[in-house]
């Protein structure tokens, strides 16, 4: 196997919901990351049923054999593939000191050693987005943060590879004010392990080394920001398409971005500009070398950026009828792989500075929108 040249952890991660990659995309994405210079690439899709909801169940013959053309890709590109699974949802912890007992284990054990044999670098293991339940779990003396560090410590020591984990609490929000999580993943878990985590927030507005103020606290491990910048599973009417911003170019950050792979191979040269050149003023560049037309600039500042941290600010943008004719042009004029992809976004936008405007009729509102929405409009008027 060709040895990875990659020294950083930038890359992207296939970890969102509601979208599923073909290997086709998977491949084209590694040639956007090579062509960008990013060496990662995190296997963890949340909509494979093997990865998460029957981890347990070995992948079948095709998924295996496409796996290993991937990985085979992504060596000569000098790019690395990490291998996620989360089994924290209903992982028996018991026996944990005998691993020989522990039948949960061996089958994880199993799992991420034929992902090795298939040419995966590293194993990803992830406890996020998995239910606050663990007392309610067999093991009564271990506390949750150490059940987790100690698995990823056995896998670690078993597989003789690189180990990343997900810590159930990936976001200082997440921490509750007598959470004794992070304390006990930090005091047992071994510190050659990479740990992943999204910053002060799940959503972060500035990643830089204050993101990892607060975790820094309690973990002596190398920490990889999962970026959500341009993820929108949270909130699926809305795209986020603009400058890659606030971000330092000399930290680990991976982007967790749509699962659309005509969007992300364009947020992929976003991002991969904004790591070569550390300025976010190309973007323009980006879009127009895209094919996206130029017209689109003009309203882009509805595609910008998300509403960070937990308690958003509302942003007030002033909405005007030479924004729908543009969005006119883009839906109607436009022809693309792309413009296909935004085309729910484009036409959803439209109706909204419609309604906003008030020139929406009530028998449009009617059809267009869900019934509660239409309820709430209509009850305004």
């Amino acid at each position: 196997m060709t040895k990875s040249n990659c020294k950083t952890n930038n890359g992207y991660i296939e970890g969102y919901y509601g979208k599923m990659l073909t290997w086709n995309d998977r491949n084209r994405i590694l040639e956007h990351l090579q062509k960008n210079k990013m060496c990662k690439y995190l296997y963890a899709p949340k909509e494979d049923t093997y990865h998460r909801k029957n981890w347990r169940q070995p992948y079948k013959k095709t998924w295996s054999k496409n796996f290993k053309l991937f990985c085979k890709n992504a060596c000569s590109k000098k790019i690395d593939i990490l291998f996620g699974i989360s089994p924290g949802i209903d992982f028996n912890f018991k026996n944990l000191d005998d691993i020989e007992k522990n039948n949960d284990f061996k089958i994880l054990l199993k799992k991420c050693s034929f992902s090795l044999k298939l040419n995966a670098r590293s194993i990803v293991l992830q406890f996020d987005d998995i239910p606050d339940n663990f007392s309610n779990k067999k093991n009564k003396e271990l506390s949750e943060g150490k059940a987790h560090a100690i698995l990823a410590n056995r896998l670690s020591d078993n597989l003789k590879s690189d180990i990343y984990v997900v810590p159930r609490i990936y976001s200082d929000e997440l921490i509750k004010p007598t959470d004794s999580y992070l304390r006990d993943f930090g005091l047992h878990i071994k510190n050659s392990i990479k740990v992943f985590y999204c910053g002060k927030n799940v959503v972060e507005k500035k990643i830089n080394q204050s993101s990892l103020k607060k975790v820094s606290g309690f973990l002596r491990n190398e920490i990889v920001l999962w970026d959500n910048f341009y993820a929108n599973d949270y909130c699926p009417s809305r795209l986020f398409i603009g400058p890659w911003k606030h971000r330092s170019s000399y930290m680990n950050i991976m982007i967790n971005p749509t699962g659309m792979i005509e969007t992300d191979l364009l947020i992929i040269d976003i991002v991969g500009n904004q790591l070569l050149n550390t300025d976010y003023k190309n973007w323009k560049n980006v879009i127009i070398e895209n094919d996206i037309p130029i017209h689109f600039l003009e309203i882009s500042k509805y595609f910008k950026s998300p509403d960070f941290t937990n308690k958003p600010k509302f942003k007030t943008l002033k909405y005007k009828i030479k924004d729908v004719k543009i969005l006119d042009e883009l839906l109607w004029s436009w022809h693309s792989e792309i413009s296909r992809e935004w085309y729910p976004f484009l036409m959803n936008l439209k109706l909204d500075l419609l309604i906003n405007l008030g020139i929406l009729s009530e028998d449009r509102i009617v059809k267009t929108q869900t019934n509660p929405i239409t309820s709430k409009i209509l009850k305004q008027e």
